[in-house]
């Protein structure tokens, strides 16, 4: 555990000795995408109390609105759409095909990932871990080793409530005197556990022992992170005012109520209050019966919007009882579809998704394919790319811990790490025939001009989407079947693939 000049309470990464930094007036961005604040302070806190409880407040009204049914339904969708889980296969995988790496050193990252699924049990929590990110725009893990064996790497992962954590930074700056300006030196960094909210006291965490994996999405008037959710707020509060407000009229207009006009003759004003009171609680039954206690209760001295209206008359004119007709276009609803597609479209969701419902599920041509499904396909893989810093973060932990990498050398190479995320089996197979069929039948098509306006390997790597790899598999694959007599070497298209081929062993055969 490591003591520093705060006694943070976790560990920290030994790294060798950096390289000086450039002088710059320009602030550094972070991370997260928020900018550094120019000040010539030190200590200077980055998120200061205010801006905290600020945040505080958002993530607390994310919440709010995900509860919201509409919201609940899209939110789902969109988790349906990033994550799909099977028993026999992880949801993602990683991919180290662009990182130049000795292949010893990949198989090591790859078994360390296997780890950090299990560590996160992302068999069985990847749909809601997703979802809280989404909800939330920020996740925390704490990073727990063992202090007397660090190299046996991270020993749990514990997920933190974003209501409970803060990230502090506190640039180091120097006056250059030349310039008269401060100059960014160095950046000191730090979280702090609240365990009772933004009130009451604070746990200091170093920066190491906390795994902190943002939405990448920044308000730059605030410099504060916003979540995915920000932006549907206001279409969430208009559509619930509007359906409470249609509640409260409805209620209030839809049944009929009379008027009583009373004549009150020539009574003064307060005999005649007290006659019209009267008549009121002498034709109003309001005797209630309490199922749960047995009591009878006398309720007519309260009145309800929807009781009668008793009035005054006088001038020699008798009683008379009207009726007040209750609201009309009660079922009109247009109001409340169009603030519900708001917030279908704050949320990013398409309205075909939504609205259509009753209409069949179809896989789609490419054109079929509308132009609100294609958005929707790249907005849930912007989600999926920065929800995979999460394992980066991790992974940079766990490779410097177990002396794979140092940290410095895993960020030059987390450019080059990617993540697959599985997709639905079905539907992927399901699209995967229908470009086979298409190609196949531009194949066919194209055959007659093969060697006239066509190559063999225009063919294959244009129409056929075959790579070079895929060329050579299959070309040792089918020697294979000639040699074993599986493939009739007589057929037409077989000469000519025979006499253009280049062998295994680099002759072309006759």
């Amino acid at each position: 555990m490591a003591e520093t000049k705060e006694d943070l309470f976790g560990f920290e990464l030994i790294s060798p000795e950096k390289s000086p930094k450039i002088p710059s007036p320009v602030p550094v961005q972070l991370d997260d995408g928020t900018d550094l604040p120019v000040g010539g302070r030190i200590g200077y806190t980055y998120e200061q109390d205010d801006k905290a409880r600020t945040e505080h407040a958002l993530i607390s009204t994310y919440r709010e609105v995900a509860l919201y049914p509409e919201a609940d339904m899209a939110i789902d969708d969109i988790v349906n759409e990033a994550f799909v889980v099977e028993h026999d296969r992880a949801p993602v995988s990683i991919r180290l095909d662009n990182l130049n790496m000795d292949d010893r050193i990949k198989e090591l990252i790859r078994t360390e990932f296997q780890k950090i699924l299990e560590l996160l049990r992302f068999q069985k929590k990847s749909y809601e871990t997703f979802r809280n990110w989404y909800i939330d725009g920020r996740l925390y893990y704490q990073v727990i080793i063992d202090s007397k064996s660090p190299k046996d790497g991270i020993q749990e992962l514990r997920p933190i409530d974003s209501l409970k954590m803060k990230r502090v930074i506190k640039p180091i700056y120097s006056k250059n005197v030349k310039l008269g300006m401060p100059f960014l030196e160095d950046v000191e960094e730090h979280f702090e556990f609240m365990p009772d909210g933004d009130m009451g006291a604070a746990v200091k965490l170093s920066k190491d022992s906390v795994v902190f994996c943002p939405s990448g999405i920044v308000d730059k008037t605030k410099g504060m992170i916003i979540g995915y959710l920000d932006k549907a707020v206001k279409a969430f509060n208009n559509l619930r005012s509007m359906e409470d407000s249609l509640i409260v009229y409805r209620i209030a207009r839809a049944p009929e109520r009379r008027i009583f006009y009373i004549d009150v003759g020539n009574l003064p004003k307060i005999k005649a209050e007290q006659y019209l009171r009267d008549m009121q609680n002498r034709f109003r039954n309001k005797i209630d019966y309490d199922p749960v206690t047995g009591a009878i209760r006398d309720s007519r001295k309260f009145m309800s919007v929807l009781e009668d209206f008793w009035l005054p008359r006088r001038d020699g004119r008798a009683t008379e009882i009207t009726t007040l007709p209750g609201g009309q276009n009660l079922g009109d609803l247009e109001d409340i579809i169009y603030f519900k597609n708001k917030l279908y479209e704050a949320l990013n969701v398409p309205l075909s998704r939504v609205n259509g419902a009753d209409t069949a599920f179809q896989i789609g041509r490419a054109s079929d394919i509308s132009r609100d499904e294609l958005k929707f396909g790249k907005f849930v893989a912007r989600l999926k790319k920065q929800f995979g810093e999460l394992f980066n973060e991790i992974l940079r932990v766990q490779c410097s811990l177990k002396g794979i990498c140092t940290a410095e050398e895993f960020d030059e190479m987390r450019t080059h790490i990617t993540f697959d995320f599985i997709e639905d089996t079905h539907f992927k197979e399901l699209k995967d025939v229908e470009l086979l069929t298409d190609r196949m039948n531009l194949l066919r098509d194209a055959t007659e001009y093969v060697g006239k306006y066509f190559s063999i390997e225009y063919v294959r790597k244009i129409i056929l989407a075959q790579s070079e790899d895929d060329i050579a598999r299959i070309d040792r694959e089918i020697m294979k079947e000639i040699d074993k007599g599986q493939i009739n070497t007589e057929d037409d298209q077989m000469d000519m693939y025979s006499e253009s081929r280049e062998n295994i062993d680099g002759t072309t055969e006759k």
